[in-house]
Formats: structure tokens, C-alpha cells, sequence
């Protein structure tokens, strides 16, 4: 599968929206900047996918480093710069959104296997290895650390669903080759996140001033940081860990092949919203391609069944003409991505 950086514009044409940052942004930094200058206006939200990291925590996410060239990278932090800058110009004092939780929270990690078999890995089981009083850690995981890990049945369901085979997974797999075949499948819950946005955040996201600095060491490429400060530099709004749990809720929603309210939320919120999305298909995982099948979804739930002599039928959720208009690019967005699996 070969890596696509691309602009996606999703949604309604709502007066309000979302700008928001889903890759490394390698782009020409004049381009990236008289882009976002036509994004950033009134209505507007700001988020970005990627743990903000000070400069003691380690690489900085994904999303904010190009390591394989160091041109690239310097764009990446030329281009974060340049658009914290302009939404300060912009909105002043408005927060921006971290739509990201920390790996150290993720629940889950998800394993392709070659034959295109996703297993969901409990990451919080592993986790009580580090608790010395643990019962089970504490004897060594008798069973083994993969005892909690199983077939993810659902996801496999959901992606069958969308005409995403095991052959095709045993391809797109190679995306996660540099993560040993892992993912997390983190732009999935970043677009749940987002639509806490519109609706909860105030229990969902927390504040934190950072600001910024740039890392440079002879030899290695810059590194983007949030240094922590107090009620100075830029607001970000993080993911409180109490969201977790719910935010999981959602997922399982949202993947499901039943008509439910997580679905519901989702249509409302691209009928509501114009989503401009910096996107990177195929590029280091493979969730950006699945988070548009998630919004697919959103439109073709299972609402009930009808008898007739005996014989069940399902009967599905219709789109209305606004929807499908929207449906119909989500399907258009995934084209040159569906034309590699062939």
C-alpha cells in the first residue's frame, strides 16, 4: 500500500467545523500556510491527533516528526508552528483540542496476524505486570500475558461489512510493519473524541498549557515539544482518563453492524459540521482509511427485522438525501485506497 498525504473535506456545508490534523503535515510550508488560512475562521474548531509530549517524555507522537527525511521533518515543525500561530492570531485565548490519549491509557492494541486475522491484545492486563502485589502478575501470568487477547470478531464483522477481506488484510498489514504489525487504531478514537467536542467536553477534556520548543542534537532530526507551563503559551484540551472507558463504549458502537445512538451522533455530526482533515492514508498504520469505513457505518445500521411467512429479513437504516450526499463522498474519499487492494 503506498502512502497517500492528502486534504479530505467531509461533512455537511455547515457554517461551523473542524480543522483538524490527522499526520505529519510534510507538506510545502507556504502551501500548508495559505491552506489552513482558508480553514482557520469563525466557527472553526482546532484539534490534533498526537500525545503532546514535553522534551523529557521521549519521541514526539507520530504525527509531529518525519524521521525518514529531514526536510520533511523540518516542514512537520514549520507547519505545527505556523498553525498554533495563526489560531492564536485567529482566536486569541481558543483552546486546541488533543483528540489523543496517551498510549499509557490505551485498553487495547490490535495484532494482524499474516492470514489478515485481527486480535485485540489487552493492554491492561499486561499492565498489572507492573503491580508487584498483583495475584496474577505477582505469580508470573500463569496463563500467559496473551490470556485476556482473542479474536476480535467484531472488527472483523464490521470490516466484512465494508468489503475489507482477510486477503486484503494480509496487505494493508505491511502499513503497520514498522509497529511489528500492531495498531491502535488511534484516528478512530479521535474522531469519537471529536464529537465530545460539540457535546460534553467539559466532562470529557481537561486544560494544559504548554509551550512550544524545538530539540535539535547533531546528527538527529528536530524534535516538536510541549514544554509545561503555568497558564501561559498555548491552551490545549486533553482527554481526562476518566473519558477512557466510555470512549471504548463508543467505539464498540460505532463499529457495530446495529443501529444505536453512538451511530446516531455520528450522522448528526457530519450533517452539523464541515470536517477539513490533513489526512496520511497508509502511512505508518491504518487507521485513517478505517476511521471513513466508521463513518460509513454510521449509515447502515441494522433498525429491526420484518416476518413474512415465517422468514426474517433485517431492515436497514435509510439515508436521507442530505446524508447520502455525504455517504456518497465518504465512499468517493476512500477511492484510491480501495484501488490498492485490488
Amino acid at each position: 500500500m503506498e502512502s497517500q498525504y492528502t486534504w479530505l473535506s467531509i461533512g455537511n456545508d455547515a457554517p461551523k467545523g473542524f480543522l483538524e490534523i490527522m499526520g505529519a503535515p510534510i507538506s510545502d510550508p507556504k502551501e500548508f500556510l495559505e491552506t489552513i488560512s482558508g480553514y482557520l475562521k469563525d466557527g472553526t474548531t482546532l484539534c490534533i491527533g498526537g500525545e503532546i509530549k514535553t522534551s523529557e517524555e521521549g519521541k514526539p507522537a507520530s504525527n509531529f516528526r518525519y524521521e525518514k527525511d529531514q526536510e520533511l521533518n523540518g516542514n512537520v515543525i514549520e507547519n505545527y508552528i505556523q498553525l498554533f500561530n495563526l489560531h492564536r492570531d485567529v482566536f486569541r485565548s481558543k483552546p486546541i483540542f488533543v483528540t489523543t490519549i496517551s498510549r499509557s491509557w490505551r485498553k487495547y492494541s490490535w495484532f494482524i496476524q499474516e492470514d489478515g486475522i485481527m486480535v485485540r491484545k489487552d493492554q491492561e492486563y499486561r499492565k498489572r505486570a507492573d503491580d508487584p502485589t498483583d495475584p496474577i502478575s505477582y505469580q508470573g501470568f500463569p496463563d500467559g500475558e496473551d490470556a485476556m487477547d482473542i479474536v476480535d470478531v467484531d472488527f472483523m464483522r464490521f470490516l466484512s461489512y465494508n468489503r475489507v477481506t482477510q486477503e486484503h488484510m494480509s496487505k494493508i498489514r505491511e502499513c503497520c510493519k514498522g509497529a511489528r504489525y500492531h495498531t491502535y487504531l488511534a484516528d478512530m478514537f479521535s474522531f469519537l473524541y471529536q464529537i465530545r467536542v460539540r457535546n460534553n467536553f467539559i466532562t470529557t477534556f481537561y486544560p494544559e498549557y504548554r509551550e512550544l520548543d524545538i530539540i535539535s542534537e547533531p546528527g538527529k532530526p528536530d524534535k516538536l515539544c510541549f514544554e509545561k507551563t503555568m497558564e501561559q503559551g498555548f491552551v490545549f484540551l486533553c482527554p481526562k482518563k476518566t473519558s477512557v472507558d466510555s470512549i471504548y463504549q463508543d467505539f464498540g458502537e460505532a463499529i457495530s453492524l446495529e443501529e444505536n445512538e453512538m451511530k446516531a451522533k455520528i450522522r448528526k455530526h457530519l450533517l452539523e459540521n464541515r470536517i477539513n482533515r490533513w489526512t496520511d492514508f497508509s502511512a505508518n498504520d491504518i487507521d485513517d482509511a478505517f476511521t471513513i469505513l466508521m463513518l460509513i457505518q454510521a449509515f447502515n445500521g441494522l433498525t429491526g427485522e420484518n416476518r413474512t411467512h415465517g422468514c426474517a429479513e433485517g431492515v436497514f437504516y435509510v439515508p436521507t438525501r442530505e446524508e447520502q450526499i455525504i455517504l456518497d463522498g465518504l465512499h468517493s474519499s476512500l477511492d484510491e485506497w480501495r484501488s490498492q487492494l485490488e
